[in-house]
């Protein structure tokens, strides 16, 4: 037995000392019940002593469990992987007796491929991981983790040893605490191949106007070689060169300059002659120049209109961008201080540009303005965005302001092509999340029912209150896909049946259908007008072109409603809520109104605010809490709100800027200086101090270093701005830095997916408002496609620290260890049992007076009354036995007769006199008594 913290032991030296004095000082016991007391007291506190020290036993383990981690990622080539297969195949046939072997397959994440057993053969990978990134580490700690109790643990690890993610070393020195060995397989030891990548393109942060730089690619070759190295700037060529690379780093070095301000991307490729893998033949860097400010502005036509116009009198530089040419990528909008939405529906955003304008402004001070329109706010289907979330508004409207009951029957496609998936989520899904959005939105005063419509018609949730949305909602979820098509007749002639019976003043059936496969049309268009008649509407959302488009387009109109052509499923969330809103009348406010404006409001500085003309129409909406209301309508809804979201500043004005609702304010003398001091409001401001700035990546992880020096030009011995990175997914997080030099700090982040990283450095001014720069680098390819060496040094070192080896040869792994490992079991939950045990009984002694003296002389009088008589009745018997051999010896024949007359007779007790007492002895004493005295007299 061994104890795993033994000095807990030394506690028994005052548990002595304790009992001799809590020996003395006890009273009221007597004498033997204190002594009992005392050493039972002293067995259970012993007890825990020895669990405190954490007891176990040993035993020498029987066989040997070996795990196989096999590297998956993509740096090990197809011939590679087959080789370390057939390596952990060929060593699983020659374990023997009851030796356990498993596989642990790793890329970015470890896998369990099979579980320790008896098995002989290399089992069929199955499992699937991430190859984008290699993280042998994790698998290692998956592997010390897996191993059966009574073994012997191995761990034979197949790789390459290049670790994009985790600290290899950190855990081998983990396993050689837990005395288990790794030993190492390498794999890409073939250097026959040439292979060459562009490690990186170094590019300073900032560059002047008219100012040349240096960017330099930085190349890594397995050998010698060449190519030609192709660099250009936002797709303009600046350097397509031949050149000869040496085995090792190459660095090629290519000027440029620029006289426009902007923030620009280079991209660096090689074209090898030869070269194993060109995915990783591609490097990217940013070069930001300052200049004047720039405002994107985002809307549906080209042409520039009364907005754009305006600000572009006021000196302002202007760049419009229609749906079709919106950035795809965060760099994208780095050139510009401001984003302005104006009057662009949600539907032509696509995947993630509008996360990706959310982060821009929330982490990069880039401004943002929504204008109204038909096509904003709720009714442009923002509502639930990520854009709404940083605008000074809520879309929400329906759960604060009174509006008409409304019933809303929602009858969706749900045959087979809606499993199909779209972005990994089947279209039922997004169909019912449209649904769940739309319920969402609506006020606990409406109705909603949602079915599925296939060869038959079911209500998953038939037309009730949202008195309880959760269990509406709830029931939403249960929309699923069944068999056939959908049928459009029997749909809206359901739709027509449930709906007449609907007491509210506003009924609205929204129809989902599948473009290129919509069934039974004949008597659909008849059945929209007559619910029309009845003040029923009918919207049609169609997913997909198809030759049912032209149909599903004539039933909308017929319906009174609007048609949707959705191209893509994911958009059927915005689509839903902006059609409930405009047919629920709460998305838009019609009538002539004169803004009411509040005191002080900056936008107006200078203005003749008395001589706002009125517009005809707004957006419905309510002020956040944290809003500033600059002007209301008369009922008092924000006309122009404004707040600080993240570092950038957001705007709202619920009107439009178009003579559509604002036909008076497009010939108002002030309107260009209004709109030209709301979008000065909005533009990102640099910081105050000066930084030198240097971001890159290397091996999953991004470093920034900032040089900053003071207003005087002396460097700065604290780092006054916030400095946060903005991942390729849109995550922002703060980066940790550290002073390493006069004026020198340094960061470091995670940075191990493929994208671009904008780092922003931020810090306010005396009024609170954040000044923000920027800079950013890019990972063109996986971190795991950059090496293709086989990282040597860190696989002798694993092996080293965990007393394994480097193997060459399957029965290599298969081999008995050297040193056979112990098995331990800790015991201390036993003494913790036992003393447990033991509680009750120590209590019991010390306080219940039991008569213990009393008891065992007891006891020991009953043993010896028992004894005696046994004794009694022995000593008897021989006296008897004595008499009888003496009086045979003796007396004469005819004594010796009549005494065995007599003997004969005995037992007749008939024949004793009455009243005869009765000896102890028993009859047969009572007989020589009488024999004796017969002889006598």
């Amino acid at each position: 037995m061994r104890f795993t913290e033994p000095a807990y032991l030394l506690l028994a030296i005052p548990l002595l000392a304790g009992l001799l004095w809590s020996f003395r000082r006890l009273r009221g016991l007597q004498r033997g019940r204190r002594r009992f007391a005392t050493i039972l007291r002293g067995i259970l506190v012993g007890l825990l002593i020895i669990a405190l020290a954490g007891p176990q036993s040993m035993r020498e383990t029987d066989g040997t469990c070996t795990i196989f981690v096999l590297d998956g990622s993509a740096s090990i080539r197809d011939n590679e992987r087959l080789r370390a297969e057939r390596f952990v195949d060929e060593a699983m046939q020659r374990l023997t007796g009851e030796d356990l072997a498993g596989v642990v397959l790793f890329g970015k994440d470890p896998v369990v491929e099979s579980t320790p057993s008896l098995q002989r053969s290399m089992p069929r990978v199955m499992a699937k991981v991430e190859t984008s990134a290699s993280d042998p580490a994790a698998a290692v700690r998956l592997a010390s983790a897996s191993f059966p109790d009574g073994k012997n643990k191995r761990i034979v690890l197949i790789t390459d040893g290049n670790e994009t993610d985790g600290d290899l070393r950190a855990a081998a020195e983990v396993a050689a605490q837990d005395k288990i060995p790794i030993e190492v397989v390498r794999l890409g030891t073939d250097t026959a191949r040439s292979e060459v990548s562009i490690l990186e393109l170094q590019s300073p942060s900032e560059s002047r106007k008219g100012e040349p730089f240096e960017l330099r690619a930085i190349l890594d070759s397995s050998k010698a070689t060449s190519g030609r190295l192709v660099v250009d700037r936002d797709g303009v060529v600046v350097y397509n060169q031949p050149v000869s690379l040496r085995p090792g780093r190459n660095a090629i070095v290519v000027s440029d300059k620029l006289d426009d301000p902007g923030f620009m991307r280079y991209r660096a490729t090689f074209q090898a002659t030869e070269d194993g893998d060109s995915r990783n033949n591609v490097g990217l860097g940013f070069v930001g120049v300052r200049g004047e400010s720039r405002i994107l502005v985002m809307q549906e036509s080209r042409t520039p209109g009364t907005l754009t116009d305006a600000l572009r009198r006021k000196g302002l530089k202007v760049d419009v961008l229609t749906p079709g040419r919106l950035p795809l990528k965060a760099e994208q909008l780095q050139p510009y201080d401001a984003i302005i939405l104006n009057d662009l529906n949600a539907d032509k955003f696509f995947g993630g540009q509008m996360e990706m304008i959310r982060s821009a402004v929330r982490d990069s001070g880039i401004g943002l303005a929504m204008i109204g329109g038909e096509n904003s706010f709720l009714s442009g289907g923002y509502y639930g965005s990520p854009i709404a979330d940083a605008l000074p508004v809520d879309l929400d409207v329906r759960q604060k302001k009174v509006f008409p009951s409304t019933s809303i029957l929602i009858l969706v496609d749900a045959s087979g092509s809606m499993s199909v998936p779209e972005d990994g989520i089947p279209k039922i899904r997004l169909a019912a999340k449209a649904a769940e959005e739309t319920v969402n939105l609506l006020s606990a005063r409406d109705r909603v029912g949602v079915g599925g419509s296939t060869d038959g018609i079911e209500l998953v949730a038939p037309m009730a209150s949202l008195t309880d949305k959760a269990a509406v909602i709830s029931q939403v979820r249960k929309l699923d896909v069944g068999g056939g098509g959908i049928y459009i007749e029997p749909t809206m002639r359901l739709a027509m049946e449930v709906l007449m019976k609907e007491p509210s003043r506003v009924r609205h059936h929204i129809l989902l259908a599948d473009g290129n496969d919509a069934d039974s049309q004949e008597g659909a268009i008849p059945i929209a007008l007559a619910m029309r008649s009845k003040q029923i509407t009918t919207t049609v959302v169609s997913i997909g072109g198809g030759k049912d488009v032209a149909f599903l387009r004539q039933l909308a109109a017929a319906g009174g409603g609007r048609f949707y052509l959705a191209d893509k499923a994911s958009k059927l969330p915005a689509i839903f809520t902006q059609d409930t809103a405009i047919m629920g009348r709460s998305a838009i406010e019609d009538g002539v109104f004169l803004p009411k404006i509040a005191q002080g409001e900056p936008i107006l500085k200078g203005i003749n605010s008395s001589g706002i003309p009125a517009l005809l129409a707004y957006c419905l909406t309510e002020a956040r809490p944290l809003a500033r209301v600059g002007m209301r309508t008369p009922k008092d809804d924000p006309l122009l709100a404004s707040w600080t979201y993240g570092l950038a500043e957001s705007l709202a004005f619920t009107s439009d800027a178009q003579p559509r609702w604002a036909a008076k304010w497009v010939e108002w003398p002030g309107f260009d200086a209004f709109w030209s001091q709301a979008a000065r409001t909005l533009l990102r401001r640099s910081t105050r101090n000066a930084y030198d700035a240097r971001v890159e990546g290397e091996g999953g992880k991004g470093k920034v270093v900032l040089e900053a020096v003071d207003s005087l030009g002396n460097p700065a011995t604290q780092l006054e701005a916030k400095v946060t990175v903005s991942s390729p997914s849109g995550d922002a997080a703060p980066v940790t830095m550290i002073q390493t030099g006069p004026g020198k700090f340094e960061g470091a982040f995670s940075a191990s997916n493929v994208g671009s990283y904008i780092v922003s450095i931020a810090e306010t001014d005396a009024d609170g408002k954040p000044r923000v720069s920027t800079h950013g680098f890019s990972i063109p390819y996986p971190p795991e496609y950059r090496s293709f060496r086989t990282n040597t040094p860190l696989l002798e070192k694993t092996a080293s620290l965990t007393g394994g080896r480097l193997l060459t040869k399957p029965e290599q792994a298969a081999a008995p260890l050297p040193k056979r490992q112990s098995s331990l079991t800790d015991l201390w939950t036993y003494f913790v049992f036992a003393a447990a045990l033991l509680l009750p009984l120590d209590v019991a002694v010390r306080r219940i007076a039991l008569p213990v003296h009393a008891i065992w002389s007891g006891f020991l009088g009953l043993f010896r009354r028992r004894q005696q008589k046994v004794e009694v009745t022995v000593s008897i018997g021989r006296l008897s036995a004595a008499k009888q051999r003496v009086a045979h010896r003796s007396a004469p024949p005819a004594a010796a007769g009549e005494a065995r007359k007599v003997e004969m007779s005995a037992p007749d007790a008939s024949r004793e006199p009455a009243g005869a007492a009765k000896k102890p002895g028993g009859q047969t004493a009572s007989q020589l008594l009488d024999a004796k005295r017969k002889r006598k007299g």
